[in-house]
């Protein structure tokens, strides 16, 4: 929300260089609130604010601001002042926004990094997006085995402010080699001259570098865990994924895999709706709205094929809209169902059998009762009087042909995803309108030649 009421006061006190009120405003609330009282200044009015508090604040705030403002604002800043700004970010911060840059933007703020940090930065965004490696923080707490608790404490005091977390303290080798983890607790509740390879944990939850973050995310909430330690295949301990990571993961996933159901393909835009260019979602819309036309202009010859059908049966025409969306609906919540189970891991390939067997009695239960609906309806709001056929057959051909259609969709809607998980394809790229178009297209099928045999055509 903008806070338009305070920006006159703040230009007001910006230009008297009313420094010690600007402080003590941004000091007393929190980073985010701060940030967003600021979205309405200049840039120059930013930094002058920014730069007036303690480089840790001032980096707090900053990393609140929408990546591409802080693109922006890095711009227009002095070398010195970005300098200061980017060495109080956090690792996993400080890689995301280099993502972000252009090439001649990066050449220019890479250069005002420490050697350190340089590295770091470029081993982050070396890592394939989706995985482990692409979303963790280097800014984790370690120390060794042979080290006292005294050790662990000065170096917490020395260091734990800057850290991503300080719960989760790392032992490691001289090879950086993770062997065993000591929780503040246990270090708080150990003596000074208690030796770390005696109190530490070994039986760790670990996950590798090239792994899914969906998969991390799970981990952590499995285990319940503040933190997940991040190795390579040398074992060698890498960096961290904490709680507050993992929902942004989830976050991202879900509105991932709610696009790619809705048909929308791309990646996921971390801006808000209105902020997105028209283009972009353009783009990211027509591939598969193409692919669904074309699959319903294929409906659409299905139609023209049993044309001598229809000039026979006009009536039959006036059920489609009927059982393609009864169709849809039971195949979509048959899909979402199915969805949810793997994405929970609470139904494997493996129960591929059963699943269809489940899904199979419900859409027959469900076809039964719709049938007897659609035959009482037939009678109750006079359907086909007047035609050369007689009405319980028309009414048989059109129930029967609804509670195919049901149990046709529900299985069509329960498969796909399953065979995409077994192909290793993500179940969600299935998308509930490809099940809808593929359920039209087969529930017309199913409609004509139920007729056909029915009303003896």
């Amino acid at each position: 929300m903008s806070h338009i009421i305070l920006i006159p006061e703040f230009k007001r006190l910006i230009a008297e260089n009313d420094i010690d009120t600007l402080s003590e405003f941004f000091t007393d609330y929190h980073p985010k609130q701060s940030a967003e009282f600021l979205e309405d200044l200049s840039p120059e009015e930013v930094w002058f604010i920014l730069l007036l508090l303690d480089i840790d604040d001032a980096g707090s705030i900053f990393s609140y601001f929408e990546i591409e403002e802080q693109v922006k604002l890095l711009q227009q800043g002095d070398d010195s002042s970005v300098e200061k700004l980017l060495e109080a970010f956090s690792s996993d911060d400080r890689a995301d926004l280099f993502k972000a840059l252009d090439e001649e933007t990066y050449s220019r703020l890479i250069a005002l990094l420490t050697k350190e940090d340089k590295e770091d930065v470029e081993d982050l965004i070396s890592y394939e997006e989706g995985t482990a490696g692409a979303v963790m923080s280097t800014d984790y707490m370690y120390c060794y085995v042979d080290q006292t608790i005294e050790d662990l404490f000065f170096y917490l005091r020395e260091h734990g402010s800057s850290k991503e977390t300080i719960y989760y303290i790392y032992v490691v080798d001289e090879n950086d080699a993770l062997k065993g983890m000591v929780t503040l607790k246990d270090a708080v509740l150990s003596k000074p001259t208690d030796l770390i390879r005696d109190i530490m944990n070994t039986d760790l939850i670990t996950s590798s570098i090239e792994e899914d973050q969906e998969v991390v995310a799970k981990l952590i909430e499995e285990y319940d865990v503040m933190a997940l330690p991040i190795l390579d295949e040398n074992g060698i301990l890498k960096g961290i994924i904490t709680y507050d990571d993992v929902i942004d993961i989830i976050h991202e996933e879900q509105t991932e895999d709610f696009q790619r159901m809705m048909a929308i393909s791309g990646v996921v835009e971390d801006r808000d709706y209105l902020d997105v260019p028209v283009f972009v979602h353009f783009k990211k819309r027509i591939p598969w709205i193409i692919v669904l036309f074309c699959l319903g202009v294929v409906s659409s010859r299905v139609i023209v094929h049993y044309e001598d059908v229809l000039s026979q049966v006009v009536i039959l025409a006036f059920f489609f809209p009927l059982l393609n969306g009864t169709g849809g609906n039971t195949g979509a919540q048959s899909a979402s169902m199915v969805l949810r189970s793997l994405t929970l891991e609470t139904l494997k390939d493996s129960d591929f059998s059963k699943a269809l067997r489940k899904e199979f009695l419900i859409a027959l239960m469900v076809g039964t009762v719709l049938f007897v609906i659609m035959s009482l309806s037939f009678y109750l709001f006079g359907f086909a009087q007047g035609s050369p056929f007689p009405v319980w057959k028309i009414s048989l051909a059109v129930s029967l042909a609804l509670s195919f259609q049901v149990i046709s969709a529900t299985l069509i809607g329960a498969s796909l995803p399953m065979i995409a998980s077994k192909l290793k394809l993500d179940p969600a790229v299935v998308a509930m309108p490809a099940i809808t178009t593929i359920v039209d297209f087969t529930g017309l099928i199913i409609y004509f030649n139920v007729a056909k045999i029915i009303l003896g055509l």
